[in-house]
């Protein structure tokens, strides 16, 4: 994807600025490179507290929201949109988590720290990273460059803060130009935090990650990698009646990156990649246990899930004027399932492992980029996907009793096309486009077979209809001496729209159903900074969403209210201050018991306003130190997309799982 020439000079601009004073600068709100794209370092320091898994660096991103259990694993939402909707892609491979019950979204198998650049493609502007990306495609990835000659780099990170938080982070590449060895590990470990009333939350957790890279880079252009790496933790969650006490992660890539002279083909991009996620959830590691109608005995439930794929990308220069990127793309997807109502007696770990449903997908794909001028484009993009699903569920779980499986042994089969188009223009201080996006996206494992949902007129969701969204996107950046902003506004209309429903029909007959409805979302967002002085600087970020059901003419769920974030900053060569004020406005458009995959809708909020400060020091060259205190005031408050609490033995009961109170942060990053 290009860069406008605009974005080039930014940054150009930010990198002499950060080489002449070498002080990282603490991401609040993190800076947009182009309308359309962002780009991100996410081993920066950043307010809120510094993230500790995917999501939580994703809530620094303006039109993110989190679904919240606890402290961490939690759901990322974009312009209101959450779970597949979402592509989260890591080093060009996709990671898909095991649980029924979203314990383990793919952001929670995810360490920031230990990545060299986010990027954010919002709507459905790019095919080249798989379909249904209706609200963003989010690439996680690590640099690869070639070493120009034999050196160490490394980066090192430690963060300590309030409810016992402790973390370390490191990351080491070492090598000629011809090889590198990379190793990038990490631990971290928090306990229970407390809400601005000192209600104690069941929220503490642990998670450790190591992954290892060897490359041949034999020049600039040619580079050919292998990596592994292992990862596990465990974590206590506030809104159900399990914890995660397993989240065991294994997976490996091996990628080429090769220059080619092949007619008018001057590039290959060829990966594998291999995941596999073995998940345990229990009621008796992490809290103290208690029989209830549901489970008189230590109960566990062991999901595992595969998923393997590949892809190859061909880079194409047709002419002066015609660039195109074309590929394919496949992957397999194996989820089993086991568990145990005796922990005691009959432990999960010596049952046998039942496959409950296997997904397959190929895909071909191709992006064209005309140039009209210096600086004007058409980009467009088109894909076809073929998808294929098998449910081996023999029996399913109806009103806590076991009945056959309807849809058993059944393979269904569907072909999905995705699209692009649109213009984009830059000046020497402007940039826009225009663009419109069709995409078509195959219902998911939580959809179709997780966590016993049923159809309307079926007792399995297993044929539930293809979701297609019709977006159209405009984006505008101005960027001057003293001032830039960036400006993003979207609408949609989405065609059998997967909704999960908890409550449909009569208050009598009310069941768990997954339907398909029509539904229409709108929004924009907006990052505005500006330099007063010197010395002084100021940014402000908005985020709205407005979501309908069409088919109930009543409020789409799941939807994050406006938000606002204002920063001011001090800054000196070598040190600066600073505030955050993020405030949050009333959301009274709900839709009590329907969402998502990751969430439903509860109750409307109240709005609500934290303030919270940051300072940092360049103690010496690459050292930073930077320290801050979070939601200052102590305030009481729950996000609206937050879940709903539950009875855990030993903790207050609450409504809603209300975020940290006054927290106290200190980050050290030392790049070497």
């Amino acid at each position: 994807m290009k860069i406008t020439l605009l974005s080039v000079a930014l940054l150009s601009a930010l990198q002499c600025m950060a080489d002449e004073d070498e002080l990282e600068h603490i991401v609040v709100i993190a800076p947009m490179q182009s309308p359309l794209l962002l780009q991100t370092d996410p081993k920066l320091p950043r307010q809120p507290l510094p993230a500790q898994d995917g999501a939580d660096l994703l809530s620094s991103i303006t039109g993110f929201s989190l679904i919240k259990k606890g402290a961490a694993s939690s759901d990322p939402v974009f312009r209101g949109m959450a779970g597949s909707r979402l592509n989260i892609i890591t080093d060009g491979g996709l990671t898909l988590g095991g649980c029924g019950s979203r314990m383990d979204p793919p952001t929670a198998y995810i360490t920031p720290q230990t990545y060299d650049t986010l990027t954010v493609i919002k709507g459905p502007q790019t095919v080249l990273y798989g379909s249904g990306n209706s609200a963003a495609t989010v690439i996680f990835e690590r640099n690869q460059q070639r070493l120009q000659k034999p050196q160490l780099q490394g980066f090192a990170n430690a963060v300590v803060a309030s409810a016992e938080r402790r973390s370390i982070n490191v990351d080491i590449k070492a090598g000629t130009p011809d090889y590198y060895f990379r190793v990038a590990g990490s631990h971290s470990r928090a306990g229970d935090y407390q809400d601005g009333n000192n209600t104690t939350i069941h929220s503490n957790y642990k998670r450790w990650n190591g992954d290892m890279e060897l490359a041949y880079t034999p020049s600039d252009d040619n580079i050919i990698s292998l990596t592994y790496g292992r990862s596990d933790g465990e974590v206590a969650y506030a809104d159900r009646m399990m914890d995660g006490s397993l989240f065991d992660r294994t997976h490996g890539a091996i990628r080429a990156q090769w220059a080619l002279s092949i007619g008018v083909i001057n590039h290959l991009d060829a990966q594998w990649y291999y995941n596999d996620v073995d998940h345990i959830m229990d009621n008796h590691s992490l809290r103290q246990f208690k029989p209830n109608m549901m489970m008189k005995l230590p109960t566990s439930a062991n999901p595992d899930r595969r998923s393997q794929g590949g892809k190859i990308v061909f880079d194409a220069q047709l002419n002066t004027s015609n660039t195109l990127k074309f590929g394919l793309d496949h992957l397999q997807d194996r989820h089993r399932n086991r568990s145990s109502m005796n922990q005691l007696n009959n432990p999960v770990q010596l049952m046998p492992r039942k496959t409950d449903g296997e997904f397959k997908k190929l895909g071909l794909f191709g992006e064209h980029e005309l140039s009209l001028g210096e600086h004007q484009q058409i980009i467009s993009g088109l894909r076809i996907d073929r998808w294929q699903a098998k449910d081996l569920r023999q029996q399913i779980t109806m009103m806590m009793k076991k009945a056959p499986n309807p849809t058993a042994n059944t393979t269904r089969k569907d072909t999905l096309w995705s699209g692009f188009t649109r213009y984009a223009q830059q000046s020497e201080n402007r940039s826009y486009f225009i663009g419109f996006g069709h995409t078509e996206r195959f219902p998911d494992y939580w959809e179709l077979l997780g966590g016993n949902r049923m159809a309307i007129n079926s007792s399995s969701a297993f044929n539930t209809n293809v979701e297609k969204t019709n977006q159209l996107d405009f984006g505008i950046q101005h960027a001057s001496t003293q001032w830039q902003s960036n400006v993003s506004l979207f609408y949609n209309r989405i065609s059998d729209f997967i909704l999960t429903d908890n409550a449909y029909g009569q208050v009598a007959m009310q069941r768990k159903v997954t339907r398909n409805i029509d539904a229409e979302t709108l929004g924009f967002e907006a990052d505005i900074n500006y330099h007063l002085t010197k010395y002084w600087q100021a940014a402000a970020s908005f985020s709205y969403v407005r979501g309908s059901n069409l088919t109930d003419h009543i409020a789409l769920a799941q939807q994050p209210p406006l938000q606002m974030r204002v920063t001011l900053d001090y800054e000196q060569k070598t040190w600066r201050v600073g505030m955050l004020w993020h405030v949050a406005a009333a959301q009274h458009r709900v839709a009590p018991a329907q969402g998502n995959i990751a969430g439903q809708d509860i109750t409307p909020t109240s709005g609500y306003g934290t303030l919270s400060l940051n300072a940092q020091y360049n103690l010496s060259k690459g050292v930073d130190w930077s320290m801050g205190v979070d939601n200052l005031f102590d305030k009481i408050y729950a996000q609206h997309l937050s879940k709903s609490g539950s009875a855990v033995s030993g903790y207050q009961q609450i409504d809603k799982v209300n975020e940290a109170g006054l927290t106290l942060w200190s980050n050290i990053n030392w790049r070497f």
